[in-house]
């Protein structure tokens, strides 16, 4: 079995864009990609594209990755279409991976792309996005993802001591991250006393507290085996990956999740990472999470390992997750600043950390000490939910290293 690298990483920045189509979003990112890999696009040979609501929009449910394949100028390699809700691109990461270290092929591109703002319509961005839930609980009874999560949020400041405060925290930290990323979606900074006192969407939660709806983006990441020949001297090893989805589990049975949908599989998800890359959370340099709300992040602290079970708060208030600190979280922005356009962000976290490890973040790059870039980061991702487990559908970890 073959090692796979990313050797080539692309986006198109994040935001609102009407004048482009999905097709254009793509076409940049992936153009992107193999433009910073150096390859000869004739070697790729498979793509993988995550999309969730182009149908939503348009009626293009299916023949949507030969679409924003072909639009690329790419042709003659099989293009396969992957939903997955938040989690989309990490699955199509994870397929392309799996595609190498199998060796049938030598090349292989992630693609994730979203186009969800609508001018003059901002609701209909949250209707798609609701499509990733189960209908009969997602839509017709109401329990929107905000709802959900933020009844978790409420519960879990109940049992660890988070405060409204802390979440304004994550939320400030990630606007600051992104200020100096030219991908991000929001690059102004905001206090954390703006943040608490900005529009309540469902207390404790405020407005810069969650991730917006009406975002466009794409990015993109080539895969290769390792030693193919790339222009990089750095290439990050895909070290290893686990990939969980959410049990049911009795209610005449304990439930040791802490009950939030986006983090209940994390930890279990990386004790499989861990195990497979013979590392522990000791080991990290930095990570990227799904922050959709602040609450998440501060939850997968926990779930990564970085710190005991209530001690997140304390973690974050010391600046470890800061750049500058032990270990930063959310370099770009996350889904907070970097923007959430949903089937692009899982890519987009491979980005990022791929170009820390090379030390191409800018501004934002972190280091670690005696100036050294770092080796080893972390990814966290999940997304779509429904059936008996009415958990998440797939929980992600991945870690790649220098």
């Amino acid at each position: 079995m073959s090692i796979a690298e990313v050797v080539g990483v692309g986006m198109h920045p994040f935001g609102k864009f009407p004048e482009k189509s999905v097709t254009q979003l793509a076409r940049d990112a992936i153009r992107a990609a193999i433009e910073d890999s150096g390859i000869d696009p004739r070697s790729i040979g498979i793509v993988y594209v995550a999309n969730c609501y182009l149908g939503f929009f348009t009626g293009q449910s299916d023949s949507v990755a030969p679409i924003i394949v072909g639009r690329s100028g790419l042709s003659g390699m099989p293009m396969i279409h992957v939903e997955g809700g938040g989690a989309a691109g990490s699955i199509a990461f994870h397929q392309a991976v799996l595609a190498v270290e199998s060796d049938q092929y030598d090349v292989a591109i992630a693609v994730g792309v979203e186009k969800l703002y609508v001018p003059d319509n901002p609701g209909i961005s949250i209707s798609a996005i609701a499509t990733s839930g189960e209908k009969s609980i997602a839509t017709e009874m109401g329990l929107t993802w905000i709802g959900d999560l933020t009844m978790s949020a409420r519960k879990l400041m109940s049992e660890y001591g988070w405060t409204q405060r802390d979440f304004a925290i994550i939320a400030e930290k990630n606007r600051f991250h992104a200020f100096e990323n030219s991908d991000a979606e929001l690059r102004s900074l905001i206090s954390v006393d703006d943040v608490i006192s900005s529009r309540v969407v469902a207390y404790p939660l405020t407005r810069p507290m969650c991730a917006g709806a009406a975002v466009d983006g794409a990015s993109a990441v080539v895969i290769s085996k390792a030693g193919y020949e790339v222009s990089r001297k750095i290439n990050p090893q895909v070290r290893s990956m686990g990939f969980v989805g959410g049990r049911y589990i009795s209610n005449r049975a304990v439930d040791d999740r802490p009950g939030m949908l986006s983090q209940d599989e994390a930890g279990r998800a990386f004790k499989i990472a861990y195990e497979r890359a013979s590392l522990g959370p000791q080991d990290l340099d930095l990570a990227q999470v799904h922050d959709a709300i602040a609450p998440e992040e501060l939850l997968s602290y926990q779930m990564l390992g970085l710190c005991e079970p209530g001690g997140e708060a304390d973690l974050l208030r010391s600046g470890a997750t800061r750049i500058g600190g032990r270990i930063p979280v959310n370099t770009d922005g996350g889904l907070l600043g970097r923007g959430h356009p949903i089937a692009a962000s899982g890519v987009a976290q491979i980005v990022e950390s791929v170009r820390q490890l090379r030390g191409e973040a800018g501004k934002r790059q972190i280091y670690k000490d005696d100036d050294e870039l770092p080796r080893v980061a972390a990814i966290q991702n999940a997304g779509a939910q429904g059936g008996p487990s009415g958990s998440t559908a797939v929980s992600a970890a991945i870690i790649l290293t220098t």
